[in-house]
């Protein structure tokens, strides 16, 4: 009896576990966090990243963001989320989730974030440096 009881609990318990690991938090909570966490000059990067872990969609997590401030904090959490895309259509998916939520002016700039992300604009810059020394002739041993 005590066995079967045990097992009891602890299927119970295991049956619990996935609805407490997807737990998220409600969307006034995510929008506090978002503010405050950019309050603590967090940057735009880590508040969509926390909204992800969280458990939210790159998508969601954008427009949530997004929907939570004002400025140019507004356009620079969309241009984050659009760079963050796998691929065009998503990128285009999040510009478009994106400019519900805004104004007329961020439509246009989410507009161009999206043509930048097409053309590579959210690419890391690749440095070319040169192996030697630059200019500078040689140097007296008199000094």
């Amino acid at each position: 009896m005590k066995h079967s009881f045990a097992c009891l609990a602890l299927m119970g318990a295991l049956a619990a576990l996935p609805l407490a690991a997807s737990a998220t938090m409600s969307d006034a909570e995510a929008t506090t966090a978002v503010q405050d966490m950019l309050i603590e000059r967090k940057s735009s990067q880590e508040v969509i990243g926390f909204l992800i872990g969280d458990g939210r969609s790159l998508k969601d997590a954008t427009v949530l963001a997004v929907q939570a401030v004002t400025g140019h904090a507004k356009v620079n959490l969309a241009r984050v989320g659009i760079c963050l895309a796998r691929d065009n259509e998503e990128a285009e998916s999040i510009a478009r989730a994106c400019e519900t939520v805004c104004t007329a002016v961020s439509d246009k700039i989410i507009e161009s974030l999206v043509q930048n992300y097409v053309t590579g604009g959210c690419e890391e810059p690749e440095y070319e440096f040169p192996s030697g020394p630059t200019g500078g002739g040689s140097v007296s041993p008199s000094i």
